[in-house]
């Protein structure tokens, strides 16, 4: 795991086209720098215990798998939304999907090539907390290992960050993830139940084929080719794709970065979406590990803007006030038919083998997101943690969790 960057905002000049490198700070005689810090407190999370809050270094992965071919690549969200639940997230038969219209034989994608974001229904009502199913996961999880490991953003305000005054992880996406870990363990020393681990967007799945981690909550979205290695949760945020650019570049949509350098990070949707664009109009799509080091490479005049999600894009434009984000209207009606700005957010689960008991834990993680849509703690997140940025109000997406029980 690493910090979060801290980039310095840099501040408008008469040069738009590059920034001069800010000068680096000269380190106090007999003060530790604070990288070093850093790195000191993430070598001893690394050795922590089993139950520590804070996460773990990552081991050796797995290769991720061959890319899907090029007739079962991953096409835009629905933009209609989920309907009431129904089915599994990764049927083996064709036919009509909850979605509508028709759905290719794996059942991941619909026929138009859009990814089916129907899922279990949810498990309704919910087992006391302490007392899952006999014979399943849960249970196993619950009474002889004592803790969930969730896969978090650690360097991604408002979904995921590290409070390095408190050392204790913070953001929207945490609390969906200790909402989940309460419903299964109880509310009472929630964090003591739960093995945090960093992830980033390149690794995640390969956390989940490799059994590191029990699911990802993780800014992560529904696509069609994720929905053959993984199992997803119904949608928890129903995120849009934006831009962020500098206030003074002059910038008003993608129709201007044509053959111009914008960033991402590796492995998002994003920039797979936007090499889809025709090559005269598209963007030089320049990927980095994470979305802040994307911040720093815009300050530096090293790319002239950034896509992403409209969460992450707000929590950097609070870091930085000489940035700004730009609206859907910045994509064009074009890229924008279809589902092209959705970004729909699902929790995602390892497909074990056992479909059965894959079924269940899908069904068990729907109902805790169902209830908390409904008892109103998800909007106190949503207050807490999104609406400061993006500056709207918010609703719980609960039309994919119907009260269908099992």
């Amino acid at each position: 795991m690493s910090a979060p960057s801290e980039a310095p905002p840099i501040a408008p000049s008469g040069d738009t086209s590059r920034r001069r490198r800010p000068a680096r700070a000269r380190v106090p005689a007999g003060r530790v720098p604070l990288t070093v810090l850093l790195m000191l407190v993430l070598g001893l999370a690394g050795c922590g215990t089993a139950r520590s809050p804070l996460p773990i270094e990552a081991g050796p992965l797995p290769a991720s798998p061959a890319p899907a071919g090029p007739d079962e690549q991953m096409g835009p969200p629905d933009p209609g939304g989920p309907g009431p639940a129904s089915g599994a997230d990764t049927g083996t038969g064709g036919g009509a999907g909850a979605d509508g219209g028709a759905t290719r034989p794996d059942g991941t994608c619909q026929a138009d090539g859009r990814p089916v974001r129907s899922s279990e229904p949810p498990l309704t009502p919910l087992p006391p907390p302490g007392r899952m199913p006999a014979g399943s996961r849960l249970r196993t999880i619950a009474r002889d290992r004592g803790y969930l490991r969730i896969g978090i953003v650690t360097d991604a305000p408002p979904a995921g960050l590290m409070n390095w005054r408190t050392l204790r992880l913070e953001g929207f996406d945490v609390g969906i993830a200790r909402a989940v870990a309460a419903a299964v363990f109880g509310p009472t020393d929630v964090d003591s139940h739960i093995q945090f681990r960093a992830v980033t967007t390149t690794d995640r799945e390969d956390l989940l084929r490799s059994n590191m981690v029990d699911m990802l909550v993780a800014t992560m979205t529904i696509t069609c080719e994720r929905k053959r290695q993984v199992r997803f949760s119904s949608v928890y945020y129903e995120a849009t794709l934006r831009l962020l650019v500098r206030q003074d570049s002059g910038i008003t949509g993608l129709a201007a970065l044509a053959g111009r350098p914008v960033c991402t990070s590796a492995g998002s949707t994003a920039g797979e979406k936007l090499t889809r664009r025709p090559p005269a109009q598209a963007p030089k799509v320049v990927t980095l590990p994470r979305i802040a080091d994307c911040l720093v490479a815009l300050q530096y005049g090293d790319v002239d803007a950034i896509v992403g999600d409209d969460v992450l894009l707000a929590g950097l434009a609070a870091q930085d006030p000489y940035t700004t984000v730009l609206g859907p209207e910045a994509f064009g009606p074009a890229f924008a038919a279809d589902g092209g700005l959705d970004e729909p957010y699902g929790i995602a689960m390892p497909i074990t083998g056992d479909s059965a008991d894959d079924d269940l834990f899908v069904s068990f993680v729907n109902g805790v997101l169902r209830s908390i849509m409904v008892d109103g703690t998800w909007s106190q997140l949503y207050d807490e943690w999104l609406r400061p940025g993006l500056r709207v109000a918010g609703q719980p997406p609960l039309a994919g969790l119907g009260a269908a029980a099992r």
